[in-house]
């Protein structure tokens, strides 16, 4: 380490050798600082490390390299010399060593020699041409100067692809190149022919495009390059005073190519602006027209690039952080990016952090690219603000903006649409005006701006299966909707405004806005992907029209199959939808679950519908359970089936509340089959809580089953079961059955909300919940008209034939099916008759038969069918008293005319006691009777007794006898005689029945007590009939005062308390003297008696133990200490008492006033000098001195000697209080004068004064005298003053330096070395 820092060290003095002298010079004048930059400084960036431009104060025009103003003559340092030219080009110097023409600021030209003078000679603001000229090597511009065509040409004709112009720095680094390009004569035309490139070479006879004004023309490397600071050394943007600029106000730059911009070049923070002229007909691999790169900035505020064509950017290529500006009446049209791969950018291509912006009313019209028809962007960013706008571009991806890249949702938006900007009428394959592929990047759309028909179309010769996204494609990255609109766009497959691309990570967001077009979504269903248009929205609803579309906005609802739940999601079907019977999962599954959007199917069906539930409870039908919001022109049909228990079902919905459903019809087969069955129509159950459930013009023709074990199973036509809500214009005609309440429209719970204005078709059925129609009324209008109740929105549009119903129905706008028939009914032999229509649906009708008669066959009075046989006669007899005959019933016709033939008779009525009989007569011919009485037999009573509880009688022995009434028999009375007792009743003493109630008071026994230890009860021993109930004991010290039962105690809690009569049994006992009770252990009393003191508890008088807390004022062992004085050596102490047991220590003999022991004690006495204050010495005598403190020794701290601590080596100290004597040698040494010494100790400081005497005055020579110090201090000695130094012989070189302080720092340096190498090789050898 000691090594290391010599080394340093040395390192330092060789450094102080080489820097130079002059900074060690004070006699002599400084030389002047020399710029040292490299660059021109700026105000901005001052170069602190340059003696000049880091000087305080400095200003950039300190800098040898800031450039000169324009208008000030560019004079060549001597010595310099500018970049060598060929001799043949023409090259402008930048008036190096050029003499300028006094006063003279335009100048034409007329050859290529006085156009490089010109732009070379600095007192020429405006070269003007004066006619055409041809070059053959670029013309440099290093100065300012103004560049007027007027309306000639300036054509490059040389063939080593050279720029026409260079605008850049001088070799010097002196001359900024800063070109203004103008046109004064701007309607002069050129004329022009593309070539096979597609550039255009100037053909003036024969040419077939026009190009008014001034051109510059010809070169195949850049019409005009224009090159800011290129220096690669370069770490931040230099200050645009310092870069190159090219200001473009007119005329035009044509047919140039390039392999990076074709009409202009701006790199390295190169400036281009442009206001007018053009740019048309240029080509290049980047940037056909402009090409902006690596920092450079790019403003067009006016004027057009046209006509140009580039692999990536055919008008403008942006790459490497430059940046575009375009605004005003700027154009960029016709153009073309030529490349089919990764590039683009028919207007503009732009990569590599590139920066964009459109405003005013910049225009990108009609450009083409494979990738962004308008603009390209790739890890780049483009605003489009104002009205800028983007029309009729076209490519394969982005008709009018591609944006790709690597920006993350993190990063801020790739590309901003705002204010009134607009992308219209512009094509691609996908995504007509926009296409997003980011790996997360934003693009976003607010405020007015609009894009607007724009379209996908398929191309000639690519294919490609899915053309989609006419407004926008999104395949990664999002797209964010705040604002603006997306109208009148289409796509070929799907997503006219909006699709976003399975597979990706792809985003549409719409918080604001308008859209009218389908928005399409990527979904996947099982392995499938599929599309549905629609955000599920009420801006945006899912747009459904297949079953695959369906199932996936089920899904949706349901949150299953990996989709995130949407139960409020907005959905309209554009189509009927074929589910091919497969089983169907409702939508809404449960009400926890239900859907709560609107689902419109504007009037499409969704047939073969399957819906099997087996799963308690069951909701079945297309949805299961709805709640909050509306389904509307829906018809369902297929079949819905449930057989679990609580099984709601209904074409439409299983279960509904508060929910709105109209213009829906089922023509669904719907079942139930479980406990707690509700089936209905459209709807199975409305919730009980439901309060606002609506459901208006619908009907039903399905067939209606529900079946419930528990007589349960509820049918409604259009609905199984509701408590509340209103169901309104509506009809049935299915066949509805239940095992419980049934009704043709709907089960209700309340009167007053049963259906209204509804209606189902007849048969012998009548409900309450509806109005019975005809098949007539339903066909003929007049069910319509009930339905439509005077409404002119009404849904209800005319009467067709539905072949579901088989007859003809009303029904809504295009449902329906019109037959055209023949007219010509044919019989089917079955009593009906049908004709067919051109379909082949047939069209059947009951017969309308005439009855047959006796002597005709019936007939169908339409078809003329013929049914069974001609009636006959059909005779019977009919007869008077006297005669019979027989009679036909249709004619009037008689035959077999007769008296009657009468039998023997028979009894038909039998005589009774008391009521004659009857005997009838027969004809044997016609069955005629006639009637004779029989006369009545009377009683025969019997001797026995018959009763019942209150009477008697006699019964009479005849069989038929009519006498019913027990009071109308011999000898009824009621009963009498006897005595009842508790027990048995009285007896009669006529018939010997026993009657009537016992006597309960009639005891025939003795009261006995029946007792237990707690209570007792009395009964009579003959009936048990209780005369004092069971209650406790009445206890009176120990005895029931009712029953004398004595209470056997018992004290379970041994409380001395009787468990059962509360006598007191015992009392406390405490023979060990322990304050608890020897029977309850409870404690009996509490310590007393005895006396605490300061140390000691009191001891109870009782147990004998100590309790309670030392009393702190009760002291037995006080002692009285007297006061002593403090001395020096000693502390003393005050008067005090003092307790031997409690240790403490008090002021007052009362020992009520605690002090500490601290407090008792007095401080010592300061200490002071008792010896040796005073004493003399002779200087130089070698003399002890002692000194006497009355301090303890003990207390020594130190001896101070005029205020220094005294080293212990010059004295000693002994006990004796503190005695401290001087050492005789150290006395020698004090110097003459009084000195004071100080004998420190822990009780202060004891001070003594001394004498040095002078020696005798016969001494010769003085002694300097020496005061005393503590430790060794450095003898200070005087500084030599400087010396005049004579004027060194040494010639001056510049270093105004003393030579002999650098030879001398030489010498040292070349020392240390030396020590160094040989210190080296020591180690080195060790």
């Amino acid at each position: 380490m000691k090594k290391r820092i010599f080394s340093t060290l040395l390192a330092l003095c060789m450094l102080l050798c080489l820097m130079p002298t002059a900074a060690f010079a004070e006699d002599s004048a400084e030389e002047p600082p020399v710029c040292i930059c490299e660059t021109a400084c700026t105000v901005e960036n001052m170069n602190t490390d340059c003696p000049v431009c880091g000087a305080e104060g400095a200003l950039p025009e300190n800098c040898a390299r800031y450039a000169q103003p324009a208008d000030a003559a560019a004079v060549q340092p001597e010595g310099e010399v500018s970049d060598p030219q060929p001799e043949t080009a023409l090259t402008a110097l930048s008036g190096e060593g050029a003499t300028p023409a006094a006063g003279e600021t335009v100048k034409d030209v007329r050859t290529a020699d006085e156009l490089t003078a010109a732009i070379a000679d600095s007192t020429v603001n405006t070269v003007k041409l004066a006619g055409d000229i041809s070059i053959s090597s670029s013309l440099t511009v290093t100065r300012t100067v103004t560049l007027d065509l007027n309306g000639h040409v300036l054509q490059m004709t040389g063939n080593d692809r050279d720029p026409v112009i260079e605008v850049k720095k001088n070799s010097s680094g002196v001359g900024i190149g800063n070109l203004t390009l103008i046109d004064s004569a701007p309607n002069t035309a050129h004329k022009f022919t593309p070539n096979a490139d597609g550039l255009w070479v100037l053909n003036e006879e024969n040419g077939t495009k026009t190009v008014n004004g001034g051109v510059i023309t010809g070169s195949k490397e850049i019409g005009i390059w224009v090159e800011g600071v290129h220096d690669p050394h370069l770490t931040q943007k230099p200050a645009e005073a310092y870069c190159a600029h090219l200001i473009m106000t007119g005329g035009n730059i044509v047919g140039c190519a390039a392999a990076a911009g074709g009409g202009v070049f701006a790199g390295f923070y190169a400036y281009f602006t442009m206001t007018g002229g053009s740019i048309r007909g240029c080509a290049a691999a980047a940037g056909g027209g402009v090409f902006a790169g690596f920092y450079a900035y790019f403003t067009m505020t006016g004027g057009s690039i046209r006509g140009c064509a580039a692999a990536a950017g055919g008008g403008v290529c942006l790459t490497n952080s430059a940046s575009f500006a375009m605004g005003g009446n700027a154009l960029i049209a016709d153009c073309i990016s030529t490349d089919g791969g990764s590039c683009g950018g028919g207007g503009i291509g732009a990569d590599l952090y590139a920066l964009v912006a459109l405003s005013g009313n910049a225009v990108i019209q009609n450009c083409t690219a494979q990738h962004g028809g308008g603009v390209y962007l790739n890890d780049a960013t483009l605003t489009m603000s104002e009205n800028a706008s983007v029309i009729g571009c076209n490519s394969i991806a982005g008709g009018g903006v591609s944006a790709r890249g690597n920006a993350t949702e993190s990063d801020p938006p790739v590309f901003i649409m705002e204010g009134s900007s607009s992308i219209t009428d512009c094509t691609a394959l996908n995504g007509g005006g926009i296409f997003v592929s980011t790996s997360g990047g934003k693009v976003s759309l607010s405020g007015s701006a609009k894009i607007k028909n724009c379209r996908t179309v398929k191309r000639d010769g690519v294919d490609f299966p899915n053309v989609t996204g006419g407004g926008v494609h999104v395949s990664s990255g999002s797209f964010e909707m705040s604002g603006g609109s997306i109208e009148s766009c289409t796509a070929v497959n799907g997503g006219d405004s909006v699709f976003v691309c399975t597979g990706g990570n792809g985003k549409f967001t719409m918080t604001g806005g308008t859209v009218d077009g389908s928005i399409t979504m990527p979904y996947t269903v099982g392995n499938n992907p599929v599309y549905m248009d629609g955000l599920g929205t009420a801006v945006s609803p899912y747009q459904i029209s297949t079953a695959d579309q369906l199932k996936l906005f089920r899904d949706i609802v349901n949150g299953a199959g990996g989709q995130t739940q949407n139960r409020g999601a907005y959905a309209v079907l554009t189509a009927d939808i074929d589910l091919n019977n497969e089983p169907w999962t409702p939508i809404g599954t449960d009400r926890d679950s239900a859907y709560t959007g609107t689902f419109d199917g504007q009037g499409h069906t969704v047939k073969n519908l399957s819906v099997t539930v087996n799963v308690q409870p069951g909701r079945a039908g297309l949805f299961g359970c709805v709640k909050d919001g509306t389904i509307r022109k829906l018809t369902v049909a297929g079949s819905v089936s449930c057989t679990a228990n609580q099984g709601w079902c209904g074409g439409i919905a299983g279960y509904a509340m508060d929910e709105t459903i109209e213009n829906c019809a089922s023509l669904c087969t719907v079942s139930c089959t479980g406990i707690d069955a509700r089936v209905g129509g459209i709807v199975g159950l409305v919730d009980y809580n439901s309060r606002t459930l609506i459901i208006r013009d619908c009907y039903n023709i399905g067939k209606i089953t529900g079946r419930s074990d528990n007589g349960s199973g509820d049918a409604g036509g259009i609905c199984g079961f509701y408590m509340n809500g209103k169901i309104s214009n509506c009809y049935n005609v299915g066949e509805i059955t239940g095992s419980g309440y049934v009704s043709k429209i709907a089960v209700s719970a309340y009167n007053d909300s049963r259906p209204t204005n509804c209606y189902y078709l007849s048969d012998t059925d009548t409900d309450l919940n509806g109005t019975a129609k005809t098949a007539a009324e339903f066909a003929n209008g007049d069910v319509l008209e009930e339905l439509k109740a005077g409404r002119n929105d009404s849904p209800w549009d005319s009467c067709q034939y539905v072949a579901a119903a088989k007859i003809t129905l009303p029904v809504f706008k295009g449902q329906g099916d019109e037959h055209t028939h023949n007219g010509n009914w044919t019989s089917n032999g079955d009593g009906t008759h049908s004709r067919s229509c051109a379909c082949g649906c047939a069209e059947t009708k009951a017969c309308t038969i005439t009855p047959a008669t006796c002597t005709e066959k019936a007939k169908c009075t339409v078809c003329g069918a013929e049914y069974g046989d001609v009636l006959g006669h059909d005779f019977s007899w009919t007869h008077d008293d006297n005669m019979h005959w027989k009679q036909c019933s249709r004619c009037d016709g008689k035959d077999d005319v007769n008296p009657h033939d009468w039998d023997s008779g028979t009894i038909t009525i039998a005589p009774t006691c008391t009521k004659e009989g009857k005997k009838t007569y027969t004809c044997t011919v016609c069955h005629a009777t006639k009637t004779e009485p029989i006369d009545a037999t009377g009683h025969s009573w019997k001797s026995d007794w018959t009763s019942d509880a209150t009477h008697h009688w006699h019964e009479c022995a005849n069989e038929n006898c009519d006498v019913t009434d027990n009071a109308g028999k011999d000898g009824y009375a009621k009963h009498s005689g006897g005595t009842a007792t508790c027990t048995e009743k009285a007896k009669c003493t006529v018939c010997g029945v026993k009657y009537g109630a016992i006597d309960s008071a009639n005891h025939t026994g003795k009261e006995q007590w029946t007792q237990t230890a707690t209570t007792h009860e009395k009964k009579w021993n003959c009936c048990n009939t209780v005369s004092v109930p069971n209650e406790n004991h009445e206890w009176a010290d120990g005895v029931c005062s009712e029953c004398g039962y004595v209470c056997q105690h018992e004290d379970a809690d041994k409380n001395h308390i009787c468990d059962i009569c509360g006598k007191t049994t015992s009392e406390h006992k405490d023979a060990d003297n322990n304050h608890i009770c020897d029977y309850c252990n409870k404690k009996i009393s509490d310590h007393s008696g005895g006396k605490a003191t300061c140390i000691a508890k009191a001891v109870c008088e009782i147990c004998k133990e100590s309790y309670g807390s030392p009393d702190p004022n009760n002291h037995t062992d006080l002692k009285h200490i007297d006061a002593k004085g403090a001395t020096a050596a000693e502390e003393g102490n005050i008067a005090y008492w003092y307790c031997d047991g409690c240790k403490k220590y008090f002021s007052d003999a009362a020992a009520t006033k605690e002090i500490t022991k601290a407090a008792t004690v007095t401080a010592k006495l300061p200490p002071k000098i008792t010896a040796g204050d005073g004493a003399t010495v002779t200087q130089g005598e070698k003399k002890e001195l002692s000194f006497t403190s009355d301090a303890s020794f003990a207390d020594f701290l130190r001896v101070e000697l005029d205020g220094t601590a005294l080293d212990e080596k010059n004295y000693t100290k002994r006990e004796g209080s503190t005695i401290i004597t001087l050492n005789r040698d150290f006395v020698a040494t004090l110097s003459v004068g009084e000195h004071t010494l100080a004998i420190v100790s822990k009780s202060g400081t004891a001070t003594a004064k001394f004498t040095v005497k002078a020696k005798p005055t016969e001494t010769a020579t003085p002694q300097p005298t020496v005061t005393p110090q503590p430790t060794a201090q450095p003898t200070q000695t005087a500084q030599p003053q400087p010396t005049v130094q004579p004027v060194s012989p040494i010639p001056r070189t510049g270093d105004t330096a003393n030579p002999a302080l650098w030879f001398a720092l030489l010498i040292v340096s070349g020392s240390a070395l030396a020590a160094i190498f040989v210190l080296r090789r020591k180690d080195n050898r060790k």
